[in-house]
């Protein structure tokens, strides 16, 4: 069905995210074209008198601008200075108007390591701050589009290598808080925007922060290794992968290895740390951890496998205990022969000779 694919890929190409409103005036007049949206698949099931909310915001169809596009996202190659034209088209597939703020934003990565975007009052630095829009507000009928045009000028000392960022249409709500505050909730979503600036590329995925801690248990063969590693993007470029981490005792005893894991896409100077942990693991006085990082760009090309090692101090505190109460006993024990026998000699070294 021609509305369903519609829907389908503006919102694929759409990332939606709550951060805190702020408001903006408009710049000036928007050029755009607004047209009737196609309805939200399910739309014509709500019962009378319920409100929805929904809206995508995607990269406009080439063949024709009010219609979504096939591309996920905006992506360009640029060289330094260079003005960048594009069209994204705006899509309210609500039942009631909606007025929007349209700006752009730059990225980053969170603490899981996935795609995220400044708040809606943090201004941009980089790619955000190329964006410009025809306009900073636009109101929206029921069930209408609109299309218009946006502006990448890239500096002329923009750095070599991937800026990325989106540009988003928000619609601000209130809402109440856990204490029951009313609270200003931006709901926002866009297409995504990426813009790789000529130069040299460096493709450069790191191993940082490795750290391992041993838990000993009463079992000293049942101990508890946790591992945390940071992945950083030390390059200029998009990178992603695969890493792992083993787990081992002194000469390799114990070894424990989990599988290869994804590495999100980490934007250029991002990072994301790690966390594992292995039960089982014999004391040996010294446990290793070593990390493996199997790295590839965007393309998929692989980086060469990466790897660092820590270590730490792996007491068998129960052995120990257990030793050193043995030797207390021998110790005692000893100590105890020896103070028998001194009381078992000292009469007859202090006895008087009887005479004839």
């Amino acid at each position: 069905m021609k509305t369903g694919r519609a829907f389908r890929a503006a919102t694929a190409a759409a990332a939606t995210l709550l951060a805190v409103v702020v408001q903006t005036s408009p710049s000036r007049a928007a050029t755009t074209t607004t047209t009737t949206a196609p309805p939200a698949p399910g739309a014509e099931n709500v019962a009378p008198g319920v409100v929805v909310n929904s809206w995508a915001l995607s990269p406009a169809g080439s063949q024709d601008p009010s219609q979504p596009g096939e591309r996920p996202n905006l992506s360009y190659a640029a060289t330094p200075g260079q003005v960048i034209s594009d069209s994204v088209t705006l899509f309210n597939f609500s039942n009631v108007a909606l007025t929007f703020r349209i700006y752009a934003t730059d990225a980053f990565n969170n603490a899981e390591g996935a795609f995220d975007l400044l708040s809606g009052n943090k201004k941009p630095t980089d790619v955000g701050s190329w964006v410009t829009v025809p306009q900073e507000v636009l109101a929206l009928p029921a069930k209408s589009q609109a299309t218009f045009p946006i502006t990448i000028r890239v500096p002329a000392k923009a750095s070599p290598g991937d800026h990325a960022g989106a540009v988003l249409a928000s619609s601000a709500t209130q809402g109440s808080g856990p204490d029951g505050k009313i609270i200003n909730v931006d709901r926002r979503t866009g297409s995504r925007v990426y813009v790789r600036v000529a130069g040299p590329l460096r493709p450069v995925l790191a191993i940082t922060k490795v750290h391992t801690t041993y838990r000993p248990r009463l079992n000293p063969l049942a101990g508890k290794n946790d591992v945390s590693y940071r992945i950083e993007n030390e390059g200029n470029v998009r990178i992603a992968g695969k890493h792992r981490v083993s787990v081992s005792g002194l000469f390799g005893l114990g070894k424990k290895v989990n599988a290869f894991q994804d590495v999100p896409e980490l934007l250029p100077g991002q990072g994301v740390t790690v966390y594992a942990s292995f039960n089982g693991l014999p004391a040996t006085f010294l446990d290793s951890a070593n990390v493996k990082l199997d790295p590839s760009d965007v393309e998929g090309k692989k980086l060469g496998v990466v790897s660092r090692s820590a270590s730490t101090i792996a007491i068998p505190w129960t052995l120990v205990a257990v030793v050193a109460i043995a030797y207390l006993l021998a110790y005692a024990r000893r100590a105890y022969r020896r103070h028998a026998n001194d009381e078992a000699i000292a009469p007859r070294a202090g006895a008087t000779p009887q005479r004839a």
